[in-house]
């Protein structure tokens, strides 16, 4: 039983290797037009999740030092992806924003493929769709069970109501499609 078990859990990484695969394939582009580093992606991200921060909380958030949080920062601004500015409340501190093509960029990188997915997921039948979605939500509470999510709203245990409504909608499908 745990041979067969693994064998099963063996063909769904490959086939999660396919579709990631595919999935870097259709989005290189955006990836290639930018003209910054990892290091300065992972503080622009910091910037959408957490709103403005200072310039210690980048530091912290990206494990750097003060001066090494500043050159990212600056290279974003440069950019026009943030903006710096003195905070009112304390002039000796930087407060850092994201700026609205910042937000349009981490947008388009992380919710760029939903379209093509989106396209994928029309190919299957609604059983198919329907047998995904459990497989996605019994997965996706498996992972919050190892990684605590910071803002989960849904507990863990049980699926966000939209998702719920989403699953009786797919176990339901409309007969008019057919």
């Amino acid at each position: 039983m745990a041979e067969s078990r693994d064998i099963l859990i063996d063909a769904v990484l490959d086939q999660y290797s396919r579709i990631v695969r595919v999935m870097h394939q259709v989005s290189e582009p955006v990836w290639r037009e930018l003209d910054l580093t990892m290091a300065q992606l992972r503080t622009l991200f910091t910037l959408a999740r957490e709103g403005p921060v200072c310039m210690g909380q980048v530091a912290e958030a990206q494990g750097v030092s003060l001066p090494t949080a500043s050159h990212l920062v600056e290279r974003l601004v440069q950019a026009g992806l943030a903006t710096r500015e003195s905070d009112p409340a304390d002039r000796r501190r930087m407060v850092v924003r994201i700026t609205p093509a910042g937000e349009e960029l981490v947008n388009k990188m992380r919710h760029g493929g939903h379209g093509r997915m989106r396209g994928w997921l029309g190919y299957l039948s609604n059983d198919d769709i329907a047998a995904l979605l459990r497989g996605m939500t019994a997965l996706a509470v498996a992972a919050e069970r190892d990684v605590p999510l910071r803002d989960c709203g849904g507990g863990g245990e049980r699926p966000p109501p939209e998702l719920a409504t989403a699953q009786r909608t797919v176990a339901q499908p409309d007969d008019s499609e057919d």
